[in-house]
């Protein structure tokens, strides 16, 4: 299996690179390439945008209370 981290990592690479080019081609390829991430991250197994993930969120960045905050 794919590691999740390095194809969510290359996506956004991809997606600025996208917005910083001046030449249309070089964004459509940027563009491509990210939608070719886009589909591997959709078909992984972790649930992140898969639609996998039945009720409640994906993804919990605080799972046991605290929003971040210093205990």
């Amino acid at each position: 299996m794919e590691d999740l981290n390095h194809l969510l990592k290359n996506e956004q690479i991809e997606l600025l690179k996208e917005q910083t080019s001046s030449c249309t081609a070089t964004r459509a390829t940027h563009r491509y390439r990210a939608g070719i991430y886009a589909r591997r991250i959709r078909e992984h197994g972790h649930p992140y945008r898969s639609g996998s993930v039945q009720g409640g969120s994906a993804f919990a960045p605080y799972p046991f209370g605290g929003e971040g905050r210093a205990s």
